[in-house]
Formats: C-alpha cells, structure tokens, sequence
C-alpha cells in the first residue's frame, strides 16, 4: 500500500465514530419498523404486490400525512408480538387496548372498531338473534380459540368450531350450520370472495360488551416523537376516506371503484362497425347464471352480456341450448361466443377465451346429511351424476370409471337423486339450490365442495372463435369497463336469496323475526321520498298524491307487508336522495341508474322492478340514427340529475352532452334547434311532450344504455335493504304488467269553457270565408311536406353507402311482413348473405376498394330481389339479409342460386385493380304458424350461412326448419 493511500486509511478510521455520530439521513430517520399480521385478510396480508389490506391502506395514508417511512414485516400474529416486546420492531399495527399492555407499548387512537356480527344465509332464515338465548338449539360456526369462544359456551350454545373463517363461510352456505359468529368486515369479504351472496348478516352478536375490538397501532414507549406524529396523522384523516376504504376492501377485495374509462382503438372502431351480428351460445338449464323462462333467456351472465354489448355496440343474438348441443355448435362454428365456459388447455383448440367475469363453486348434492366431500377418495364406491361436457369430466371419469354418469339436462339429474339413482351429483351451488327448489324436492343436502387436483372452483368466460380473435381484447376492456359497484349489483340481482321466475309463486314474504321487529318498532309506517317532476314513472299530482308506476310498486309493497306509507315531498331528485341520507325519510321507492345515485355512496339499491329504454329525442326531420356515433358533436341535452350522464360522458367523449335544469327545458330547446337532440327515458319524454302538447318532436334513436326503477335505502339499514329486496322478488309479472299498464295508458280529460263558444262561433264566419281562398294554398304545402317527410323518411330507413334498407328498414318492415305471409299461409323466406374473405379485400387493396366492392354487390343484389315484396337490407360489415314471400322451396332456391353466379361471375373494377368476389348463402324458408316467432327464420338462415362457410363457401345452404338446418 502506497503511502497517501495509507494516510486516506488513518484518516478514515480515526473520523469513523465522529461520523457514526452524526444525525442520520431525513429517510433513515422517518424509517419506522413495524409488524403486521400476514394472514388478516382483508385487514393485512402479503400479496403478489407486497404488503396489503385495508389496515395497510391507512398505514401508507398515516405515513404519507406524517412523512413516515414504514418498513413492514409481516409475520404470524404471536411472531410479531413477540418481536416487539424484545424491542426488534419499533411499532405494531392492529393492536386492541388492554390494561396489562399499557406499560409494554404507548397506544395511538383506534382507527378502525372491528364488529362481531351474526351472519345467516338468507335461503335458510335465522329467527331472532336478539340474546344468546335465541341461539340455543341452533348449530353456531366459530373460531377455534377466540377470545369470546368461553362466553359462548357458558351460554349452552351447541358450538362447532372451525380453524380458519373461510371454512365458516363454506360450512354456513352448504348448512352444515345454522348461523356463525365472528368479524363482519372478515366474514363479509370472504363471503363476497366466493361469490355467496345470500350469506349475509343479521346484527350485531350479544357478547356482553366484547362485541367490538378496537385496532391501534402501538409504539415503543420512549419513541414518543414517533407516537405524537402517528397520533396526529390519524386524527386527521378524513371519516368518509375511512368508510370508503373499509368498503373497498370488505365488498370489493380491495378494487378501486372507479373504473378505467372505456377507449378502444381506431382499428378497433372500424373492427367493431363492421362486425356483424354475433351468434352467442347460452345455456337454458344453468340458473341462475344464464336459464329460460317465460320464453326469455335471462340470468347473470346475460345481464353481463348486455352490459358489455351496450359498451361496445355489438348485437348479440342468442343461441339458447344444452351444453352438449351448444359445445357441439361452437366447435363447428355456429356460434360466435359460448358463454359460461371454463378455460381448458384441451378447449384452446378452438377457442380464445376472455378473462374471468365470475367463480363458481362445485359441489356435491346427496341424500345423506352425514357424507362430506374434502378429497377425491371420499368419491369411491359413489355413483356420481355430473353436466355431459362439463369442465371436469374427464378428471372424474378417471377417478371413478363407469361410476360417472353423465347427464344432459341438469333436472333429470337432480330427480335422478331423489329417486336413488345416484348416490351424489356435482353442480355449482347456486344451480343445484335452484333445481332443488324448481323440482321441489326435499332432504337434499350439500356434501362439501369438488377437488379434484387442481380443479377447485369453476372460472367462467366468453370464449370466441379464432377468427374472431381480434374481439378478445375489446371484450376484455369492457368487462373491465363494468365497475364493480355495478358488478355487484348484477350479482345481488341472481346470486341473492331465492330469485324469482315466471314459474315460482308470487305474493309471499317471509319475513324474518329481526325485520318484523323493525317494522314493530317503526309502527308498521314508513316514510319515503318523492317529488313531482318524473311521470309516469314517479309523481304527486295537484292534490299532493303520490302517483306513477313507483306508487303502485309502494302499495304493493304495502300490502304485502301489511304497512302504512307516509309522504315526503321534496323539490327534485337531489333533495331526495339528501332528504333520505339525512334520515327524513326510510326509503325512495322511485330510485334508479339515472338519479344520481352514484354520487351518495352510502345509499344502496334493491334489485331492479321496473326497466324502459332510454331514447333520443329529435326535431321531426332530423333523420334516424343507429349509433350514437353518428351525432358526432352535435350539441345534445340531458338533465343535470341524470345519472347516465357520467356514464354517457366517460363512454361517448365525443358525444357533445349539454345539461338542461328538466326535460321541459330540454325539449324546448330542441323545439327552437338550440340543440340537435335531447336524452331522456321513453316513458317520461313522451309524457312531457304529450303535456307540453309538441308535435314536432320524435324518438331518432335508441341509447343503448338501460334505465332501471328501484328502491334506494340507506346502506347503514340493512334490516329495511333486505325487507325491500324481498318485496321485489315477491312481485309476479303479472302484478308489474298491471302497474306498468295503469301509469303508462295516456289519460285525457276534457274540459269546455263556454264563455268562449259565442266568441268562437263569431270568428268562425271570418274564417269560413278565408278558409277557401287559403284551401288551394294548403293542399299545394301539404303535398310538399309529404314528399318531404317521405324523402326524410326513406333516407333515415338507407344506408349511405349502398343505398339498401339499414336495420331501421329492417325493423319497420320484417314483422310486417312475417305477418303477411302468416295470414295468407305463404312460405316466407330469409336469407343472409355474406361476402367470402371479405378481410383479404380491405388488407390487400384497402377499405375504398372494400366499400367499391360492396356498392357493386348491393346493386346485383338489388337486381336479383326488385319484386314486390322483395327486400334487401345491410345488416352490418359485409353481412346483408333477404326476405320475401315466395311461392315455393325451388324458386327460392333457384333464385338465391342465380345471385351467387352472378356474383361469382361478377369482374369489380377498382381503379386499375379488377377483383373478384364470392358470397356465401345461408337461407329458412317455411310457411309461419301461430306460433311461430320471426326471428327464429332469422337465427336458423344465420347457422345455415355458417354450414355455407363450414362446407368451402361460395355455396347456397337451406336450413329444413326454423330449428334444423341442412344443406341443399
């Protein structure tokens, strides 16, 4: 070593302890270890991310408002106890005030009381929990060394103990007990987690004062700076950031609720205009996710469908089924999208599938309440029924050979067990209870949940065909395009207690003993909130009476709940939803997507009663519009309270959205063309527009975007939320039919005033005598604005670029027709037409030479189908659909065959480009029946058209019947 070297080396050791004794950095000095617990969820855990939960959200606030640095270590409970007693850590979250602590370790304020609650299942209601005395004879679910656990036994309570609360969840909804005790926030995020909607609490449980544990974070006793800066920084968070965040994680699982906005790319956009209608395969038989009835196909996996087909402005057309059959289609390339499927390496074949839109539960139905599922060896020497196709199949089979047996339909299997065919059959849990209680069967009982390997819990998504794999993404961001405010309100809806269908009895509610002693204690009167300014939908006419549709749903809901009713009047919608927030009243029975609501965080809503479609309204010649695209930045109003709104602003950004103070003013503004249009609901504009007496305003368009009627209450009242929610499943259609047709009819009276008739009948005479001089004047204007309103007329019904009928000629003319050919008993005939790799065009020469080609084709098409009768329509991207009445099977084969050589044969000049084209044909034709419904010809010429493509293109393909297709 050289010799400076040497003398840098002194120099360095001999100023060592001066620098060690120097203060220490700003960070180094704000850094404060401290322990948290790393399975508390949805308190504290160690994610994917790192350290989080709700009481890690407060940390990392307390830290950025006092500058604190927090170094988390995350360990067991007794772990990180012990190391802050032996002074390894310098403070400890989530720590409950005791005596014998206070001399270990200085206490901050508690920023969070945890409850101990009593949760039931809604399916299997609990009467009265008032006491542990009401508890006694019951099955009570609790964890293992709690610290109540002694309070429970000294009170006799027959009590089955558990080692982890997700267990207690699993045990109370399969009801292998009756009731289980333990935190709220814990309870309530693991019931949310495995989709267990109907589990849900009741109150507080009765522990004698031990019911709530307040969280602190504790210090060592000499960093009192450290404890004064905490102390400080608590107090001044915000107490609404507080309930937020607790609501956050305790329904949501920690997802932020605002939603990203919904963008899609230009090559997105232009993907999506031209994207045809989409053949999408749902299941008939899989309550509550996707089951008909009434006719309808409905569920939550359709109202998640409809949602994503609103955020996108794709057309969904169901394709209703069994699985196999379903499954069996899709591979064949029938249908676009099979919904409710299980991402399966095996699958990936012929399938893309979307991310996860919802979990379900598999579990084991059996006649003995004393067989538990926990491994797959607890199936051997089982006779095990399950879903032909299901995700699972060949898994069971290997474990248990010819003992898996295989059903099609999930009722035949369900009476397959009550009759002993089985000894055991796995369905997802919400749809083996509703097949229970469809079939009426009894002493079934759930064996526990599925495992085999690694199969646990069935994902479900959308899968899509590979050619249309460039969906995928734009599919996924709607899905994450549906807040989860929202999500949850689709899984209230089906997931809930005991959905109502068609089919179910309506008019009971069973009501448990708490809600009967909420209504005792509010003496069977309840207060609501409503002002004047919304009919038909909700009102008060000049004598201060409630009226609309929301006044029959309260009376029905009156008399279901043997009730009085009291009016609150308020001056709007905001005033009501204040009003109900400040407590003046219990409840709006009127409340909807469009009232704001999404602005009080602290109102809940009970599942939709009421649904009408929200419209775009027009001067009288202001053509029809398909897509709210085609406004641009048209200025359109819309009220100020409306709460579709935001939703519009953040899903059309280009729409050019002007706020009005009412729907009076709106539609006077578009009267004098102020605006170009105004948003509004179909029921409530045509009532305003009928009092206002305009006539020279029309519906244009449709907003794809539903609004709903439903009964808002404040989140804090969960007794009187789940009175309401019963109250609306307890409503039959026939019931809401009746309320809709009383509000909805038009009510005109008539009233004379005399004192005019002598002054009228005097300027009468003045009148008849100008009345023939300006007669000749009147008809030549009354012919001119018929060829006015017809030319507007005919260019609203044409699309722009081939001059054919658009889908708005489509849906003024097809049921005509259909009818038609019902009464002269003539064989009407669909087809759809679609232009083979019509992609290849627009890649390799562009989408000037694509829309060339397409003017070409309407113009032979057109030629091919000028009869009377005949119609041509363009029903999206390169898809176009024929109907007509014809005379027979050989002449419309004949003639849809002669349109494809045409075509075929057809040179299309593009520039110094010739190209050439094929179509492919898929056509129904049948002779309607009473029964008939029309768009069943539509559906089946659509699965021809795919046989058509299946089989090589270029060809013409008959489908036999309006359900059974082959070629020709």
């Amino acid at each position: 070593m050289h010799w400076p070297q040497r003398l840098i080396l002194i120099f360095f050791l001999l100023c060592a302890p001066l620098l060690a004794a120097l203060p220490a950095s700003s960070s180094a000095q704000n850094t404060v270890s401290i322990g948290i617990v790393a399975d508390n969820e949805p308190y504290s855990s160690f994610g994917t991310n790192g350290p989080q939960g709700f009481s890690v959200d407060i940390l990392n606030k307390v830290g950025e408002i006092s500058g604190v640095n927090f170094d988390y270590r995350v360990g067991s409970w007794t772990d990180i106890y012990a190391a802050f007693l032996r002074g390894e850590l310098d403070a400890l979250d989530e720590v409950s005030w005791r005596e014998d602590r206070v001399r270990l370790m200085h206490f901050t304020r508690p920023y969070h009381l945890r409850r101990t609650i009593i949760m039931h299942d809604a399916n299997r209601p609990l009467s009265g929990a008032d006491s542990l005395a009401d508890l006694k004879g019951k099955r009570i679910g609790v964890l293992r060394d709690v610290y109540y656990l002694q309070t429970l036994r000294d009170a006799g309570l027959n009590l089955i103990e558990y080692s982890l609360q997700p267990e207690m969840i699993q045990a109370l909804s399969f009801g292998w007990v009756d009731a289980i005790i333990g935190s709220e926030v814990t309870l309530s995020y693991f019931a949310r987690q495995k989709g267990l909607v109907s589990v849900q609490p009741i109150g507080p449980a009765p522990l004698g004062g031990q019911e709530n544990e307040d969280f602190r974070i504790a210090v060592q006793p000499e960093l009192t700076n450290l404890h004064e800066k905490l102390e400080t920084a608590l107090a001044s968070l915000d107490p609404k950031w507080l309930e937020d965040t607790r609501e956050k994680w305790q329904e949501f699982g920690g997802k932020s609720l605002q939603v990203p906005q919904f963008q899609l790319t230009p090559a997105q956009k232009t993907l999506l205009r031209q994207q045809g209608p989409l053949r999408v395969g749902l299941m008939r038989d899989y309550a509550p996710l996707s089951f008909e009835d009434g006719g309808q196909v409905q569920g939550l996996t359709v109202d998640i469908l409809a949602r994503i087909m609103d955020l996108t402005g794709l057309r969904a057309v169901p394709v209703v089924g069994q699985w196999s059959q379903l499954i069996e289609m899709f591979q064949r390339g029938e249908i676009d999208i099979m919904a409710n499927i299980s991402d399966l390496p095996a699958r990936r074949e012929f399938s893309r599938f979307t991310q996860p839109y919802h979990f379900v539960s598999v579990v084991g139905f059996s006649q003995s309440p004393d067989l538990r599922l926990t491994r797959k060896e607890d199936l051997h020497g089982l006779r095990v029924g399950y879903g032909a196709g299901i995700f699972y199949a060949d898994a069971l089979r290997d474990v248990l050979g010819k003992d898996a047996i295989a059903f099609d339909d999930q009722a035949s299997m369900f009476v397959a067990l009550a009759n002993g065919q089985v000894d055991l059959v796995l369905a997802a849990l919400d749809n083996g209870n509703h097949w229970i209680r469809d079939q009426g069967l009894r002493n079934i009982h759930i064996a526990g949940e599925l495992h085999l390997d690694d199969i646990v819990r069935e994902d479900l998504r959308f899968a899509i065909r590979p050619e249309l794999d460039a969906l995928v993404p734009v599919l996924n961001q709607a899905l994450n395009g549906i807040s989860p405010s929202e999500m949850r309100a689709i899984e209230n809806r089906w997931l809930g207690a005991y959905f109502e269908t068609s089919s179910n009895a309506a008019g009971t509610v069973l009501l448990s003993d708490v809600e009967n002693a909420y209504l005792t204690q509010k003496n069977h009167t309840l207060t609501f909130c409503a002002h004047r300014d919304w009919m038909p939908l909700d009102g008060i006419n000049a004598k201060g009476q409630h009226q609309g549709i929301a006044s029959g749903f309260l009376r029905l809901a009156s008399r279901r709940l043997g009730i009085e009713t009291r009016l609150y009047e308020t001056t709007s919608w905001r005033a009501s939803l204040d009003a109900l927030q400040a407590g003046r009243c219990d409840l709006i029975p009127g409340a909807s997507n469009g009232s704001g609501l999404q602005h009080h965080s602290d109102i809940t809503y009970s599942a939709p009663y009421y649904a009408l479609p929200t419209v775009l309204l027009g001067r009288i010649e202001s053509p029809f519009i398909t897509a709210l695209a085609e406004l641009e930045r048209s200025p359109i109003g819309i009220t100020r309270d409306f709460g579709l709104f935001q939703d519009l602003r953040v899903r059309h950004p280009n729409l050019n959205l002007i706020p009005v103070a009412n729907e009076a003013e709106g539609l006077r503004k578009v009267q004098s063309g102020e605006l170009y249009g105004y948003i509004g609901t179909l029921a409530t504009t045509s009532q305003q527009l009928q009092d206002m007496r305009l006539a020279d305003i029309r519906v244009i368009g449709r907003v794809p975007m539903d609004t709903t009627l439903a009964i808002a209450t404040v989140k804090d009242n969960q007794i009187l939320a789940g009175i309401m929610q019963k109250v609306v499943g307890s409503a039959g259609a026939d019931e809401l039919n009746q309320i809709e047709n009383q509000w909805r009819s038009v009510h005109l009276s008539a009233h004379v005033d005399y004192s005019l008739v002598w002054q009228l009948m005097a300027g009468a005479l003045v009148l008849i005598l100008g009345f023939y001089a300006w007669n000749r004047k009147l008809r030549s204007l009354n012919r001119q604005l018929e060829q006015a309103n017809a030319q507007l007329a005919k260019l609203s019904a044409t699309d722009q670029l081939t001059g054919l009928g658009n889908r708005t000629r489509f849906d003024q003319t097809y049921d005509i027709l259909f009818q038609h050919c019902l009464r002269s008993a003539t064989p009407f005939l669909v087809a759809m037409v679609d232009i083979d790799h019509f992609k290849r065009v627009n890649d390799d020469y562009g989408h000037a030479a694509g829309d060339e080609c397409l003017k070409v084709l309407a113009e032979t098409l057109r030629s091919h189908f000028q009869r009377t009768g005949d119609n041509v329509i363009r029903f999206g991207g390169e898809e176009f659909v024929i109907f007509a009445a014809v005379g027979s099977v050989g002449e419309a084969h004949n003639r849809l065959e002669l349109l494809r050589e045409a075509v075929s044969a057809m040179p299309i000049q593009y520039e110094t480009q010739v190209l050439h084209l094929t179509i492919s044909i898929g056509y129904c034709l049948q002779t309607p029946t009473k029964k008939a419904v029309p768009t069943h010809w539509l559906l089946a010429a659509d699965q021809a058209l795919y046989r058509a493509k299946s089989q090589g293109r270029n060809r013409v393909v008959q489908a036999l019947s309006t359900g059974t297709d082959g070629a020709s």
